[in-house]
């Protein structure tokens, strides 16, 4: 499949795990340009030359902290909308109870193996809907009756169940319900709208459930859409990243890029749900 001329960063400071993943991809993701740095100084200088459609990076580099190199990427660099996720050899859930790498798309797990880290990678940078959808149950927070009603039939059409909510107060509900206890099938993941009519807005809703319900990113990765725009709102992203999503989606938003990050978010329940089940 053609990529157009896509072009993916590697950062880490193992030279052998840059020459791995690059072998990888150029070998199962054909006409992709793979560069690679192994600190932060030589991301930075690759990331002021080219655009990239996907970063990824090792959680520890010799020069500074994923969280540091996040922010410097995503503030100072103002690269808003490209996807960054950590790939780590450590335990699902370290991210979380260190409190570290906001505005991270999402986190691999390297012990899955390396056709898994193929797939999740072309997730990102399929210009088509993966064969395949992760199963789970969405809740889905949008306001408007027409973006609900297409959202809803391509959820529909990749076989996802959810339930729609028009309002983030109403979200909330359904959210404590489905984790009382009492629900047999409680949520694997939040899709919502930023802005919502009522008193609580989506950032106001995110909030909400890792701070008052206390969920964190992995318990329920939470899909954000939004029409901002970037040159109008620079912080933006930012404002909702640090809210506490896992991911934004840009409006009109296109069903290809849809569905890969749905199942790269149902992915990321998944391992949390096994590796909790297996406690």
């Amino acid at each position: 499949m053609q990529k157009n001329g896509q072009r993916v960063l590697l950062i880490d400071h193992s030279g052998t795990t840059l020459a791995i993943i690059s072998k990888l991809i150029n070998q199962h993701i054909p006409d992709v340009s793979v560069d690679a740095a192994m600190n932060a100084q030589e991301a930075v200088h690759l990331l002021q030359r080219y655009k990239y459609a996907l970063i990824t990076s090792s959680r520890n580099l010799p020069d500074i902290d994923c969280d540091e190199l996040v922010n410097t990427i995503r503030t100072d660099l103002s690269i808003k909308s490209t996807p960054v996720i950590l790939i780590s050899g450590e335990k699902m859930g370290i991210f979380e109870e260190q409190m570290m790498c906001k505005w991270v798309n999402g986190y691999f797990d390297k012990k899955l193996g390396q056709q898994k880290l193929v797939d999740y990678i072309n997730s990102f940078l399929n210009t088509s809907p993966p064969e395949a959808t992760i199963s789970g149950n969405i809740l889905y927070v949008e306001d408007s009756a027409t973006v609900a009603l297409a959202t809803r039939n391509l959820l529909k059409k990749h076989n996802y169940n959810h339930l729609h909510a028009k309002d983030a107060e109403r979200a909330l509900q359904y959210l404590q319900q489905s984790f009382s206890g009492t629900s047999s099938k409680p949520f694997d993941l939040l899709l919502t709208d930023i802005q919502l009519e009522g008193h609580m807005t989506g950032r106001d809703l995110i909030r909400e459930i890792r701070h008052g319900l206390g969920m964190g990113y992995e318990q329920l990765p939470i899909l954000v859409t939004t029409s901002s725009n970037y040159d109008a709102d620079p912080d933006g992203p930012n404002r909702i990243f640090s809210s506490g999503a896992n991911d934004i989606i840009e409006k009109p938003v296109k069903e290809p890029m849809l569905i890969a990050r749905l199942n790269n978010l149902l992915m990321l329940r998944k391992q949390y749900l096994q590796l909790h089940l297996a406690k």
